[in-house]
């Protein structure tokens, strides 16, 4: 009997070589994936570096989860890194866990890892859980290092006025209105110290300043 020399169908052709490309790429992708965990699992400071550069990237585009998930790990293994320590506390600052940022901040700080950018981070949470005394010893190391910095004088400002030490504030106030004479913000906040020491005309200047300056940019 001869041979069934009959033409194959071609749609079971087409099927065969689909599964066959098919299961190429599963073994490209197994092998790729599998390389990978070598690579890190052979060099974990590479990993952790990876996870580093990451966790920064997502804390500057505001996906604070995601950095604070990469940055712990980062942190179980270098618990002195600046960056891990900086960035984790900014991340939980704005995750609301204040308690913990602050932890993180200060451990940063008491190991003079960030300097001035710790600092003024440091100064602002502080304001925000109203530890005023602790935002001014803060805030002062900073400016004694970086003395033209409008948001350290501003908030230092601030610190102040909520402590009561007004004449000290009004000091700080002028000196963030010399760095950035258009912010309307820091007007209005030494319109509010100067009424509260009762110098009422005075405060009326700075409220007009800060309303004029907010009307102009209304305008654009």
């Amino acid at each position: 009997m001869r041979p069934d020399n009959r033409t194959p169908n071609p749609l079971s052709e087409v099927g065969f070589f689909i599964h066959a490309a098919l299961h190429v790429v599963k073994r490209a992708f197994v092998s790729a994936t599998e390389s990978f965990n070598e690579f890190f699992s052979v060099d974990p400071e590479m990993r952790l570096r990876y996870y580093l550069q990451r966790g920064v990237d997502f804390t500057r585009r505001g996906r604070y989860d995601v950095a604070a998930a990469m940055l712990e790990k980062v942190l179980l293994e270098w618990p002195a890194d600046d960056d891990a320590l900086f960035h984790l506390g900014f991340c939980y600052l704005k995750m609301d866990r204040t308690e913990e940022g602050i932890e993180l901040l200060e451990r940063a700080d008491a190991l003079g890892c960030g300097g001035v950018r710790v600092q003024s981070i440091l100064g602002m949470a502080f304001l925000q859980t109203k530890e005023y005394a602790k935002a001014v010893g803060v805030l002062g190391r900073a400016l004694a290092a970086d003395p033209q910095n409008f948001h350290l004088n501003y908030r230092m400002a601030l610190a102040l006025d909520n402590s009561e030490q007004y004449e000290q504030a009004v000091t700080y106030f002028k000196k963030a209105i010399m760095i950035r004479p258009e912010e309307s913000k820091v007007y209005r906040s030494l319109g509010f110290t100067l009424e509260q020491m009762g110098l009422h005309e005075e405060s009326v200047v700075q409220f007009k300043k800060a309303a004029s300056f907010e009307e102009g940019r209304a305008a654009f």
